[in-house]
């Protein structure tokens, strides 16, 4: 049996789907939109992650976290707490791969994309994504204390830790997050999972998709980003400036393209 999806619903305008990466949670997820702009904020957690629990029997894929997403829209369609139209979705890593599943599988419920530092593509598991197993087995193996500090030994962690910091210290996190040991299987089994099967599933996607990446970045890869954003027809690509030296110009960034990837378009077909 499901455990319930907890969610966020905030604020007041068109509404927007905001999902969450691996390891991450719905605070995550509503830190990708200023909190200026007017729009109705629905951010769950996903099963393992935040406030939802993860269940033993509980499917850990791209097919299944979309489809939970589902069900929740199609709820709060029927309480009238969201209208009966398609909104913009905005993921990041995981999130991104949930966003194009379900514009996939639930067209009707994406009227576009903003793809952020998207991390799979069509290889099962990706090679960027090969430190969250690591990290699931030392976890355990040893207990989350004990493995971080194992995990800090491996040349993944010391390698990564030279050439990206900022992300060395994001899988850091992982050992620390609430209930690392019970939710293990989250990192072992997403990176196992595909959000679509191939280059034509996306070349099918009809959907105004743009796709933001991010430089000297090895979990979520600017090439894979580009590849992306040529599979998806008519997609756009952002770049932002990388994480290191400065993670606020980065996220300042990032939501200023969030923002203006929400704006309606102006009369002359740009955005404004």
């Amino acid at each position: 049996m499901r455990a319930p999806i907890t969610y966020s619903l905030t604020g007041d305008g068109p509404p927007v789907l905001l999902l969450h990466g691996l390891g991450g949670d719905r605070r995550q997820a509503l830190g990708l939109l200023p909190g200026d702009v007017r729009a109705t904020r629905i951010a769950p957690d996903m099963p393992g992650h935040g406030d939802t629990e993860l269940t033993a029997e509980e499917s850990l894929t791209f097919a299944e976290f979309a489809a939970l997403v589902a069900d929740l829209l199609d709820t709060l369609r029927e309480e009238g707490k969201l209208p009966i139209k398609a909104m913009p979705v905005v993921g990041v890593s995981m999130g991104a791969g949930i966003a194009v599943a379900l514009a996939d599988d639930r067209p009707d419920l994406v009227e576009r994309l903003i793809l952020i530092r998207p991390s799979w593509l069509d290889r099962c598991p990706p090679p960027n994504l090969a430190p969250f197993p690591l990290i699931a087995r030392l976890i355990d193996a040893f207990g989350p204390e004990a493995g971080s500090v194992a995990f800090r030994a491996t040349p993944e962690y010391q390698s990564m830790n030279e050439t990206a910091p900022a992300m060395a210290d994001s899988l850091l996190g992982q050992f620390t997050r609430s209930h690392a040991a019970e939710r293990s299987r989250v990192l072992a089994d997403i990176p196992s999972s595909l959000p679509l099967p191939n280059r034509d599933a996306y070349h099918r996607l009809q959907v105004e998709t743009l796709v933001v990446a991010a430089p000297d970045d090895p979990v979520h890869p600017e090439q894979l980003a580009r590849t992306v954003s040529n599979w998806i027809p008519n997609a756009r690509l952002v770049t932002v400036p990388r994480k290191m030296p400065d993670p606020t110009e980065h996220q300042l960034a990032l939501q200023r393209v969030v923002a203006a990837g929400l704006a309606p378009p102006t009369p002359g077909g740009g955005r404004s």
